[in-house]
């Protein structure tokens, strides 16, 4: 069975990730790096195009301004351990008790985040700044038993409370796990033959706006980066894909 794919971040060295973060902060994060042998050098990024501004505009954060900073320093450290568990993740795909160890992490993290959502309900940006929600939102990602749940309520906030990229990633990979045509282009499935193959979209011609609004970057560059970080991708699963 395939499955939407989502992993550690393939951008390195650690300077390259900070200065995109806010361009585009989980993207950087669930990005998979596989190994793939092809070499890809993506074009810069455009801190100026609206998807970026998108981004940049969630994830300013001027002060403490959240109103939980304890709360903060938790979530930050949960997804501080479901990254560092992932930075052999390339070399380690095929390896099934890591992949069992990563699953074992995931379950355990999934407890403590939903221990969270009872007590505080959705870590928002209100409650624990831009990065302390992108954090749990991240946890979340990995967490299947999680996303349904997540989805409703991020989707009950107004649209300041949660970043626009994260609940787009999130709504993808709830109807992808669904068996419906995901809407911002973000998932892919790893085949048995290695390759990911870009999962079913709907209305293509309207995906680029979507993706825009979401603060996600054209499907173009969103491919390259995950090739450069070794992903083999089947083009031939991707739609014309603009230069």
């Amino acid at each position: 069975m395939t499955r939407p794919y989502l992993s550690r971040s393939p951008l390195k060295p650690v300077t390259r990730t900070r200065s995109l973060a806010a361009v585009f902060p989980l993207i950087l994060l669930l990005a998979p790096a596989c190994g793939g042998t092809r070499e890809v050098s993506c074009a810069p990024f455009d801190s100026t195009a609206a998807w970026a501004r998108v981004n940049q505009a969630w994830s300013r954060e001027v002060g403490k301004s959240w109103t939980n900073d304890s709360l903060r320093e938790v979530l930050l450290r949960l997804a501080e351990r479901d990254q560092t568990a992932r930075d052999s993740f390339a070399s380690r795909l095929s390896d099934t008790a890591y992949a069992l160890q990563l699953r074992l992490l995931d379950s355990s993290l999934a407890v403590e985040l939903t221990h969270i959502l009872t007590r505080f309900g959705l870590p928002t940006r209100t409650l624990v700044g831009a990065a302390g929600s992108d954090a749990a939102m991240l946890i979340v990602q990995h967490n299947d038993v999680l996303q349904q749940r997540v989805l409703s309520l991020a989707q009950a906030l107004p649209a300041t409370e949660v970043s626009p990229q994260a609940l787009a990633m999130l709504e993808d990979r709830v109807r992808t796990h669904a068996g419906k045509p995901q809407r911002y282009g973000t998932q892919f499935t790893l085949e048995p033959d290695g390759q990911f193959r870009f999962a079913p979209t709907e209305s293509l011609p309207g995906l680029e706006a979507r993706r825009t609004r979401a603060g996600l970057p054209p499907l173009a560059q969103y491919v390259c980066l995950f090739e450069e970080s070794g992903m083999r991708v089947d083009r031939r699963s991707l739609p014309p894909l603009a230069p």
